[in-house]
């Protein structure tokens, strides 16, 4: 009761403060629109507050209250960005205004926690939250040093049009985390030649990568590593994927941890509201991902990046069985040599190789090699492929000893399906 009165309290103290509400709407399906209110939105230490509503466009029933129906929840939710994390300290429920229901504690006491994907408490954090990197001030400069700066200006372009043309066009377009996404493994480009050494086995294996380098800390370190045993989900109204995977891919190469990928551009996934665009495709034998701790004889990931360096990876495990196309035309080129990429001489298709069932499990996670980075969203494909036992072997006798990270500790994620 105690809580109750605070929570009415405080939340006819914020009402009656004179602040004007205004409404911008994040969400709006068929049955509720969801919308904040951005001039409640405060900061306070390390965490940002905002009021959020919820209008049903049905009534619903809450399990305390059976006996009354809402139709427009207001909430008070605490984000902590940094952790990406969030926490509920008020709710108020409403029966076409009329307050029915109400209950609130302490924002110090309250519970943070993960948001589901694509949950009214992720996109809320999504909105919150798109603001709070850091922007790098620029320092006052003299007028000296001004013209010194537009003087080095004019060398450092010409050199940038000195690419080599095995550059990707990820490399090209995405920003640095993608850049090291896009080519993770490739020892012979020009663009890797600066990276520390690693492999799947030895004294630079998976197991010390986050000793071998600074920049592969998060190897160790991170608390989101992929790859997982996909077990316990949670079931939530996951949307269909929406996707294009006509356009071919451009070239193949054996790079020495795998063989990868590279396809033109065309090949879209639309997530959150963001376009992704496919660039390159590497297969993990065996399986890196498990699913109820079944091991796959191969793991196919597609990695996708939008225009800020974001990163989304679809992955497909393939069982033994008919032989593929699509990997039969891929396996025609690849060469047990480590290779700059060749141009494939066959049209191959992203649909030849991802399942027309495209039910799928989400969760957040990490590239599966150095440098580990986080803050990648998996979509892995519920069903599987196949491949026949020939192609399987063709590409272990390619990549000659297992190139997949062992599993890692899931750390309290939550697997939506």
């Amino acid at each position: 009761m105690k809580q109750l009165i605070t929570a009415l309290l405080l939340y006819f103290a914020i009402i009656s403060s004179g602040h004007s509400a205004t409404w911008v709407q994040l969400n709006n399906q068929n049955t509720e629109k969801l919308m904040l209110d951005k001039q409640s939105v405060l900061q306070k230490d390390n965490l940002k507050r905002a009021w959020i509503k919820i209008e049903y466009k049905t009534p619903q029933v809450n399990p305390e209250t059976i006996d009354k129906t809402y139709n427009l929840t207001k909430l008070l939710w605490h984000f902590d960005c940094a952790s990406q994390k969030v926490a509920t300290s008020q709710v108020f429920q409403y029966l076409d205004d009329e307050l029915v229901y109400s209950a609130g504690i302490e924002a110090k006491t309250a519970e943070f926690i993960e948001p589901v994907p694509e949950s009214h408490i992720d996109i809320a954090m999504r909105y919150i939250c798109k603001a709070d990197k850091p922007a790098v001030a620029a320092k006052p400069t003299s007028p000296e040093a001004e013209k010194v700066k537009a003087s080095s200006a004019k060398p450092e372009a010409t050199e940038k049009k000195s690419e080599t043309p095995a550059e990707t066009v990820a490399e090209k377009t995405a920003e640095p985390v993608a850049k090291a996404a896009t080519k993770p493994d490739n020892a012979k480009t020009k663009d890797s030649n600066h990276k520390t050494p690693w492999s799947y086995k030895g004294k630079d294996g998976p197991e010390n990568w986050g000793k071998l380098s600074t920049e592969f800390a998060t190897c160790a370190a991170g608390r989101n590593q992929s790859p997982i045993n996909i077990d316990k989900t949670t079931h939530a109204s996951l949307k269909p994927l929406k996707s294009i995977q006509r356009f071919p891919a451009r070239d193949i190469a054996n790079d020495g941890h795998s063989v990868s990928v590279n396809f033109k551009e065309g090949n879209m996934l639309v997530l959150d509201s963001a376009a992704y665009q496919m660039k390159q495709l590497n297969f993990h034998s065996p399986s890196e991902h498990t699913i109820h701790g079944k091991i796959f004889p191969l793991e196919a990931q597609f990695l996708h990046s939008d225009s800020k360096g974001n990163l989304t990876i679809i992955a497909v495990m393939y069982t033994e069985g008919k032989a593929n196309l699509g990997l039969a035309k891929l396996w025609g080129q690849i060469t047990k040599e480590v290779t700059e990429p060749v141009v494939l001489k066959n049209r191959v298709t992203p649909n030849e190789l991802i399942p027309d069932n495209q039910s799928y499990y989400r969760l957040s996670g990490s590239l599966t090699n150095p440098p580990c980075t986080e803050g990648v969203r998996w979509l892995v494909m519920k069903t599987p492929m196949t491949a026949s036992k020939e192609q399987i072997k063709a590409l272990n006798e390619v990549i000659t000893s297992d190139n997949n990270r062992p599993l890692q500790a899931l750390n309290g994620r939550i697997i939506v399906e």
